[in-house]
């Protein structure tokens, strides 16, 4: 299967807050270009995790249930060749501040040539990826 974007955690965050203008200008770009999205059970977990800590376990029970149950974001396991790429890339590149998740969704992507990536975080920009907004 071919993707076109991955989703990062921040952009799920960002539209789970409805108040916020980069959660506002996700969901208009979600909604007029539809494209085709996956992400890792590596960034739902920490999703997961980000949300239930800020704003509670209700609203992590929630968008947990909406990203596996809607159909939008198709969830892909993080392999273990994957894992021991991202480890090598965060031991590498030690002056930057991206964590083994970021790590694992930057090797990932790069395995899928996926380019675009739905997020608020500047290290995917960093690493080369064209970052929406």
């Amino acid at each position: 299967m071919t993707f076109t974007h991955f989703i990062d955690s921040s952009a799920f965050f960002a539209l789970g807050d409805k108040a916020s203008s980069e959660g506002q200008e996700i969901n208009s770009f979600l909604l007029e270009k539809k494209p085709s999205l996956v992400t890792s059970h590596f960034v739902f977990a920490e999703t997961i995790s980000l949300i239930t800590k800020r704003v509670g376990k209700k609203k992590g029970l929630e968008t947990g249930l909406f990203i596996l149950e809607s159909g939008i974001v198709h969830l892909e396991e993080i392999s273990s060749e994957i894992f021991r790429e991202a480890w090598a890339l965060y031991k590498k590149y030690s002056d930057k501040d991206f964590d083994l998740i970021d790590a694992s969704s930057f090797i990932f992507c790069r395995k899928q040539k996926i380019e675009k990536v739905i997020t608020l975080d500047r290290h995917f920009k960093q690493m080369g990826f064209k970052t929406i907004p």
